[in-house]
């Protein structure tokens, strides 16, 4: 975590947000710095879909202030924080099914990156190539299959150009193999320069990216730190994962060309429901 607000790119401050008597944000305090990549874990209903909306602009707080970049977006509709540079995917993807996958890209570019003519056409291309995608750009996004719409999803995120991805459940229901490239790719965008926040299910994808990890419940951030020392955190085996965690998980083994190539099972890896 960065040490001065100086150098952070997104802060949440004191941040709450209700929805009746339900508290899915409960005063959230948070800094991330410029090319950090946070993990976020916790249990189905814990906020962690709604603190992706916060940031991104979907909800907007009841109380407490959000800011990006050193400037104040607490009350920026989620176009115009896009614009800032704050990009999202979806836990379930909406491409647009009759465009094809060059053309979902394109507009994520045009509408979101800023861009147009050719430089958007060459930068929609470019990011299908980093996703592995190119193959597949003249097919219709309804025609694709799980990976390749999760895939698509990232490309959109990654096409309007952000200084901060916010990734939310993208490796739920994938393959070890596909888990596999998906860490890659992340790992690629976060060497640019990209910050990244990512919400997962799939523990073990996590141990293999990210260099801190948090976890919320109930609205309440209960662990943050070294994915290490949180896994180990009895108060967030409680409630989140259940059972006895080994630290060695936090060198992860999803690297390819690793021992075995496998990835270690994780306790909390069962496929869940979407998060609100």
């Amino acid at each position: 975590m960065p040490d001065t607000a100086d150098s952070a790119l997104l802060e949440l401050d004191c941040v709450t947000k209700r929805f009746g008597k339900v508290v899915v944000a409960d005063g959230l305090s948070l800094t991330v710095g410029p090319g950090d990549i946070v993990g976020i874990v916790g249990p189905n209903g814990a906020g962690k879909t709604s603190l992706f909306g916060l940031i991104a602009g979907d909800l907007e707080p009841g109380s407490g202030e959000i800011r990006f970049g050193g400037t104040q977006v607490t009350r920026l509709d989620a176009a115009a924080r896009c614009k800032l540079g704050i990009g999202r995917t979806f836990q379930v993807p909406r491409p647009f099914g009759g465009m094809t996958v060059f053309e979902n890209t394109l507009v994520a570019a045009q509408q979101g990156g800023g861009l147009r003519g050719r430089s958007s056409h060459a930068y929609a291309a470019q990011v299908l190539e980093r996703t592995g995608l190119d193959r597949d750009a003249n097919v219709p996004a309804g025609r694709l299959g799980l990976l390749q719409r999760k895939r698509l999803e990232l490309a959109r995120a990654l096409a309007t150009q952000p200084r901060l991805l916010l990734l939310d459940e993208v490796a739920g229901g994938l393959t070890d193999p596909e888990v596999a490239e998906l860490v890659e790719i992340v790992r690629a965008t976060r060497a640019e320069g990209v910050a990244v926040v990512w919400i997962e299910h799939v523990v073990r994808a996590l141990t293999a990216a990210v260099e801190r990890l948090i976890c919320l419940a109930a609205g309440k951030f209960v662990g943050d730190g070294k994915p290490a020392e949180v896994l180990a955190n009895p108060a967030v085996r409680e409630v989140f994962l259940g059972a006895e965690v080994t630290t060695s998980l936090a060198a992860g083994s999803i690297v390819p060309g690793g021992t075995s190539g496998q990835i270690p099972a994780v306790p909390g890896d069962a496929p869940a429901a979407p998060d609100g």
